[in-house]
């Protein structure tokens, strides 16, 4: 699984979009349908990520960075479904955009027990998402992917990323 855009990365994707260019690594993360891996690697920590992107132009300064955020919340027993695990994802944006897409996914002792539809809201600084089972003892985790398309004039035109939360053992 690709773990989530480096701080070293989201560095230099931001320079690439401030000098009109475009990384590599958006592209090829722009999955259309990305779905979560059936197991997780033992041992694999938290991971966090975030994409970005800056206006290009003659009005462009480090103030016309939009920088989004994903996280994964810690899984638990649900106060609104009683009887189910739930772990919800989100991610929050330093701007409105016009569009969040996200998926959420839940591991129990390392496999995939449930995974949430793609779910896309628009003209939102913020997105949500959650995956929930029928609790039975176990240690969870949830796994997100995120992609946000950015205003017309930012570069790059999107950004996503994808990664772990931490794992919590649950009784019911």
């Amino acid at each position: 699984m690709r773990a989530w855009r480096t701080a070293a990365a989201a560095a230099s994707m931001a320079v690439l979009a401030l000098i009109g260019g475009t990384s590599p690594v958006a592209a090829r993360e722009a999955a259309p349908d990305p779905s979560a891996p059936a197991s997780v690697p033992a041992g694999q920590g938290p991971v966090e990520g975030r994409a970005e992107a800056g206006k290009s132009g003659s009005d462009a300064d480090a103030q016309a960075v939009i920088r989004c955020e994903g996280q994964v919340q810690r899984p638990h027993n649900s106060t609104h479904v009683p009887g189910t695990v739930n772990v919800v994802v989100t991610v929050s944006c330093t701007a409105p955009v016009p569009e969040i897409t996200t998926r959420a996914a839940l591991y129990k002792n390392g496999q995939l027990v449930n995974q949430s539809a793609l779910r896309t809201q628009r003209s939102t600084r913020g997105g949500q998402n959650n995956a929930a089972v029928r609790c039975s003892p176990g240690n969870y985790r949830g796994w997100m992917y995120f992609k946000v398309v950015f205003p017309p004039g930012y570069r790059p035109p999107t950004g996503s990323g994808n990664g772990l939360g931490q794992e919590v053992p649950i009784s019911c």
